[in-house]
């Protein structure tokens, strides 16, 4: 009886255990979450460098991004094709109907059907590429590269005008749905092709020559739409981590922004916003002017702890290692600019080191820090050709900001006696709108042209990316006579009259019903103006490219028809110079690739026939064959 009773007691106990079981069966426990970021081991760094954000982050979107579309190239010298596939010529006819034609520009193609457009050999359909640069922010202009269409038949590009479009990264593939992820608008312009072929005869037989001829630059065309953020990936996500390094970055660049808002310049968004805790983006200061390899440099080199003692004791403690074999002065130069004014005073003392690298190490970190007898002392090693970092120093000097002290000094190096060192301090000048010293005259809407006055052997110089310019180095640069230059089929001639110094300029524009006859001095600047469009009121005048005027210039100098004169009246030898292609390393305020996880980005490339050219090829590397 006890025993019967006992069990009437348990039984309901495993009854209720086995529904338990049964009811944990039926709702299986939640899966587990996997992390939204990944867990990584810490960059390795020298010791010196333990507790940077270099060991402690990654860096992408570090890579450039290409975006695409589809347009015409107009008032071409019968050249041109339009063949394409049915979509892009129904895209384009669209966009010629809703865009229209400038009446003053494009007078040709104003109130004609959009199929009598593209069946006239002066249009050819284009493919469109917009290469926006890492950390890129909006409304910066960039340079549009063009390609014919691949397997039509177009012959040349040269003196063509781009029609405005929109570009986006599916731009190639779907060219309708570019108007709602518009990323770059083109805005159209004259197009520049290599100048070693731009006057060569389009029937060439040449295939590099053809190759060439079929591809072009529409310089500083492109109009960025929205910022574009560099993104930091924690390697040991923490949302502590990422919103310390957020107020790391904000407060080492809050002088910059504070400068730009009591300028009345809209900075945008702030310098690092920390999304969660494994990411924060961060946008190139507008100080910077573009260099975010600068930026990620400094970024890169800053240390998690900012307080007074830890930054002077660090800094002491680089100052100390500075000087021993192997160590990487690159870094400790950048760590000394990341740390700031606190450190300043520290490092200073090494500007005047007599090992050379040693010195510029402290005298680029200190002229950042705003340091003027920094200054001074990069302006020494600037003017030394002598000093292993030259053209480094130069560069410094044109990232500062702009003072009439530092632009004083830049002026002294248009005197130098390389040629790469007088062009890189003429850039950093006319980039700064510092043209003191320098001739400037703008020509129509098409270029500058500046006269350098120095004493040194004459030069013209001509870019090719950014804003188109021409450059004359020297005093009294002359086309030599007697002279008969011709170009373009003989459509473009120069000649000279005997016993006077004034030259003709004939030209048979293929679009225009009768030639055109214009004077010149022989004065090469008058030349550059006249060929340009500039005349006096009432005056035939000329309507040749950029383009065509450098590929006139580059052509006068290897022909030696262009002449400088010393003081004393001694003729001297004149040389061309295209605006070579920017290093992309820099190991003064670049970061190794090692800590960055960018990649190619793009939706596709523009053909098979491979990636268009970013630049040209400079002059000595060109022929004109054919």
């Amino acid at each position: 009886m006890a025993n019967r009773a006992r069990h009437s007691r348990i039984c309901p106990a495993f009854a209720l255990l086995g529904l338990l079981a049964l009811g944990c069966a039926q709702e299986p426990a939640p899966p587990h979450e996997q992390p939204k970021w990944p867990t990584l081991p810490n960059a390795a760094v020298p010791d010196f460098m333990h507790e940077t954000l270099f060991e402690r982050v990654r860096f992408t979107e570090t890579a450039p991004m290409a975006v695409y579309g589809y347009s015409l190239v107009v008032n071409l010298h019968d050249t041109g094709d339009s063949t394409a596939s049915s979509g892009v010529r129904q895209y384009i006819e669209r966009q010629i109907l809703k865009r229209g034609f400038d009446t003053t520009q494009h007078e040709a193609y104003q109130h004609v059907d959009p199929e009598m457009i593209l069946s006239d050999k002066r249009v050819a359909i284009v493919e469109v590429e917009g290469i926006i640069p890492v950390g890129a922010r909006a409304g910066q202009l960039i340079d549009i590269n063009i390609r014919a269409m691949p397997g039509g038949h177009t012959k040349s590009l040269a003196h063509g005008e781009l029609y405005q479009t929109d570009l986006s990264d599916h731009g190639l593939i779907d060219p309708e749905g570019i108007e709602t992820r518009v990323a770059v608008a083109a805005q159209g312009g004259q197009v520049f092709v290599n100048p070693a072929y731009d006057l060569t005869d389009s029937a060439t037989t040449n295939p590099s020559v053809r190759e060439s001829l079929l591809t072009g630059v529409v310089l500083n065309a492109g109009l960025i739409a929205r910022d574009r953020p560099i993104l930091l990936e924690l390697r040991q996500p923490q949302a502590s981590t990422a919103r310390r390094i957020e107020e790391l970055i904000q407060h080492r660049w809050q002088d910059d922004a504070a400068a730009l808002y009591h300028s009345g310049v809209n900075a945008g968004p702030g310098v690092a916003n920390a999304v969660d805790e494994g990411l924060v983006e961060i946008y190139v200061p507008l100080t910077y002017r573009g260099d975010w390899k600068h930026f990620l440099g400094v970024v890169s080199h800053l240390y998690l702890d900012d307080s007074e003692a830890f930054t002077t004791a660090k800094a002491q403690q680089l100052v100390d290692l500075a000087h021993q074999p192997g160590v990487s002065l690159a870094d400790i130069s950048l760590c000394w600019e990341a740390m700031g004014q606190t450190a300043l005073p520290i490092f200073q003392p090494l500007i005047s080191d007599p090992d050379p690298n040693v010195a510029f190490a402290a005298a680029r970190a200190a002229a950042y820090c705003g340091d003027i007898p920094a200054r001074y002392a990069l302006l020494q090693m600037a003017s030394d050709s002598t000093q292993p970092n030259q053209l480094d120093a130069v560069k410094v000097l044109g990232e500062l900001p702009s003072s009439s002290d530092t632009n004083r000094m830049l002026r002294q190096l248009l005197r130098s006696d390389k040629a790469d060192i007088r062009i890189a301090a003429y850039n950093i000048l006319v980039n700064q709108g510092d043209e003191s010293g320098i001739e400037t005259h703008q020509v129509g809407d098409r270029f500058f042209l500046d006269i350098v006055h120095t004493n040194t052997p004459p030069m013209v110089y001509a870019t090719n990316t950014g804003v188109p310019r021409i450059a004359l180095f020297g005093d009294n640069l002359t086309v030599q006579s007697p002279i008969t230059f011709a170009a373009m089929d003989y459509r473009l001639t120069i000649s000279s009259s005997d016993g006077t110094d004034l030259l003709t300029l004939f030209y048979r524009d293929p679009q225009a019903d009768q030639p055109i006859n214009v004077l010149s001095h022989s004065d090469l600047g008058e030349i550059v103006t006249r060929l340009g469009g500039v005349g006096a009121p009432g005056e035939d005048v000329l309507n040749l490219s950029y383009g065509d005027v450098v590929a006139v210039l580059q052509q006068l100098v290897q022909q030696n028809l262009v002449r400088g004169a010393t003081p004393e009246g001694q003729p001297l030898a004149c040389t061309f110079q295209l605006e070579h292609p920017q290093l992309e390393s820099d190991t003064w305020t670049s970061i190794p690739s090692d800590t960055m996880a960018g990649r190619p980005q793009g939706s596709a490339a523009l053909s098979t026939a491979g990636p268009m050219p970013s630049t040209m090829p400079t002059a000595s590397a060109a022929h004109t064959g054919g």
